[in-house]
């Protein structure tokens, strides 16, 4: 599993139109704005494997929603932060995601969750700092049931992207 989490000053985004695994949406729905403000929106792409991992991937976007001072989190499946040929089907992708979301709602963090598979436009204004934009790793579990208790408290892996000013000379 994939997150990409930036902390956003705003956040505003439609659905447009849907792709092959889109879910099934009111006919009222795209099109329509929706805005955030002071948010922290993870672009979460699904491994195979990667079921195991929700309530630890909730827990490393609750310390990082922690430490960027938020608890309105925006939640959009993004399936182009899987590894090639390692993609999962849409149900398994859609389940994980939700489960995330379950666990964040059960320590009082408020979640919007994205329509999942369809198209979006975007305008956002992303903060800059070490824990305002952030990608962590999770492992997919592809290893066999008796791998399966060693990797039980695995941690996420975090890194942070830095900006670097570019100058004239």
């Amino acid at each position: 599993m994939n997150i990409l989490s930036q902390r956003c000053r705003t956040l505003n985004y439609a659905v447009t139109t849907p792709s092959s695994a889109a879910m099934p949406l009111e006919p009222d729905i795209p099109g329509v704005t929706h805005e955030f403000g002071e948010c922290l929106l993870l672009l979460i792409g699904v491994e195979r494997g990667d079921s195991t991992f929700a309530r630890a991937a909730a827990k490393a976007i609750r310390r990082i929603a922690r430490k960027t001072d938020t608890t309105w989190i925006v939640i959009n499946g993004f399936s182009h932060l899987t590894r090639p040929g390692h993609e999962c089907d849409t149900t398994t992708a859609r389940t994980v995601l939700a489960r995330i979301a379950e666990h964040l709602r059960d320590h009082d963090f408020a979640v919007h969750m994205m329509p999942f598979g369809w198209n979006k436009t975007w305008r956002m204004e992303v903060r800059d700092g070490e824990w305002e934009q952030r990608m962590t790793r999770f492992p997919p579990i592809h290893a066999d049931r008796n791998d399966r208790g060693r990797l039980e408290g695995v941690r996420a892996e975090h890194s942070s992207s830095e900006s670097r000013a570019l100058t004239s000379p």
